[in-house]
């Protein structure tokens, strides 16, 4: 038993060291520089596809990657729902709230339609693309991931064809509030419904105004928030659909209890743990400062599994599938930036 677990460890450990390592170097160096441009979840995820496909292809490294990509991943999803303070969805006011709804479902409906059923996208690549480019980037994308059963190479497309596009945005974007007479308050809206990452949204309105900024910045993160409610539905859902196309229903454990069973069958570890710490949060049995140090350690995680997922990646698969890759995320901000025009004139009165 012994001999078979110092096998397993020698086997794992290789892939798994070096994916800490060069992830805790790319996490630390990024904290490090002020005003980074470029997001550590996407540098990770862009030096592991750079270093998979010129120097490192070394077998060796698999299993490790394996482990890093996926229950690592996993883990960082989990904790993260300890950063998650549902009460803050309503800060925004309900009518700004009811928009972001109405664009987040729109977009995600949107992004399916066109990405699988138009352009023959798979699946999890179809809802990637809409999680990200509806919610909060990057770390949405590798969020959902697991749930949906993405691939590497999905997994890499959708990030880094989003982040490229998303910062066309910041040079693009402002040029909008001129060219249509937007005022402030319409600019922060659209800005915040539209832009993909956090960092890039307060890039792409600031230089508009301060008050675009605010107003930009309050958007972005309740479209954040609602990740959680969002996880849910998409596992629901998920679920659903594969039990309605089997014949036969999951088995099920009966050396577990009745309903922990019944738990188990349709609801994964990670994402009834990221249930349980949301509700934690949003209570404030979890308190702000300790959900706000758990966040950085999911986010250091998060780096960590995408250089694993990067490295796995064949950047040949990607560029097959790139143009409607790319084709899906513009129909989705074309959508969002309808959708925040249309709510800030005739929904919110401005």
């Amino acid at each position: 038993m012994n001999i078979c677990r110092k096998t397993k460890l020698i086997k794992f450990s290789p892939g798994l060291f070096f994916c800490i390592t060069v992830g805790s170097i790319v996490f630390v160096g990024g904290r490090q520089v002020a005003d980074l441009p470029i997001d550590s979840l996407l540098i990770s995820l862009l030096l592991g596809i750079i270093l998979g496909n010129t120097f490192v292809r070394a077998g060796w490294l698999k299993p490790g990657l394996g482990i890093t990509g996926k229950q690592m991943l996993e883990f960082a999803v989990m904790i993260l729902g300890a950063s998650v303070f549902l009460p803050d969805m309503l800060d925004a006011g309900h009518a700004i709230f009811l928009l972001i709804v109405i664009g987040v479902s729109g977009s995600m409906l949107l992004a399916y339609v066109i990405g699988h059923f138009l352009f023959g996208l798979t699946r999890p690549t179809a809802i990637l693309i809409g999680v990200g480019n509806s919610i909060c980037g990057n770390s949405a994308i590798a969020v959902v991931a697991p749930i949906v059963g993405a691939t590497s190479t999905e997994i890499g497309a959708v990030i880094g064809i989003s982040a490229i596009l998303g910062a066309g945005q910041i040079i693009f974007l402002p040029l909008l509030a001129s060219f249509l007479g937007l005022s402030d308050y319409q600019y922060g809206l659209v800005a915040g419904m539209a832009v993909y990452a956090v960092a890039q949204v307060y890039a792409a309105s600031a230089p508009v105004s301060k008050a675009s900024a605010s107003l930009a910045t309050v958007v972005k993160l309740t479209r954040v928030i609602l990740l959680g409610p969002l996880v849910v539905s998409i596992q629901g859902i998920s679920k659903a659909v594969a039990f309605n196309r089997s014949s036969q229903t999951v088995p099920r454990d009966d050396s577990l209890p009745g309903y922990i069973a019944l738990i188990n069958q349709y609801v994964p570890w990670f994402v009834l743990g990221f249930i349980i710490l949301i509700g934690l949060r949003s209570t404030d049995v979890i308190p702000q400062v300790l959900g706000e140090q758990i966040r950085q350690v999911s986010q250091y995680l998060f780096v960590i599994s995408m250089l694993a997922i990067g490295l796995s990646v064949n950047l040949r698969d990607i560029l097959k599938i790139g143009p409607k890759v790319a084709a899906t995320i513009f129909s989705v901000l074309f959508f969002m930036i309808g959708v925040s025009l249309i709510g800030g004139r005739l929904i919110l009165g401005h």
